[in-house]
């Protein structure tokens, strides 16, 4: 059995990332791979906006990770420098920036870099989408 992080990089909006991603853990997790987590960076995290609001018929992309994501039992890590710059942010953060309101949905965790780099030590392999 390997084990992988994902570490997805692009925009939900503009590719077809998140969506790859998303089939590569199901299939990995149906060979019987583990998904150790799934680090998002760059644009990639504006997937955990809880503002989101679909067009009519589909789930707001944090929600199917969130699924994914409790049916397969991996975190979900955003880069917390990538996400305070695209104004996502938990509690914790909204307090210290005194915003309006946390932006970051739940399930979501913002994370650093030094997160990525133990995954690095602690998968058999990273994915980037």
């Amino acid at each position: 059995m390997a084990t992988f992080t994902l570490f997805v990089t692009q925009s939900p909006f503009i590719t077809h990332s998140h969506w790859q991603a998303m089939d590569f853990a199901r299939a990995a997790h149906a060979a019987g791979h583990k998904i150790q987590r799934v680090f998002f960076y760059r644009d990639a995290v504006l997937c955990a906006n809880d503002r989101q609001t679909p067009i009519q018929g589909q789930p707001p992309v944090h929600q199917m990770w969130n699924e994914l994501a409790s049916e397969l039992g991996f975190p979900l890590q955003v880069c917390i420098a990538n996400s305070i710059r695209r104004g996502l942010l938990d509690q914790a953060e909204n307090d210290r920036y005194e915003h309006a309101g946390a932006t970051l949905a739940a399930g979501f965790n913002l994370s650093g870099l030094g997160d990525m780099a133990e995954a690095m030590n602690d998968s058999d392999r990273i994915i980037e989408f």
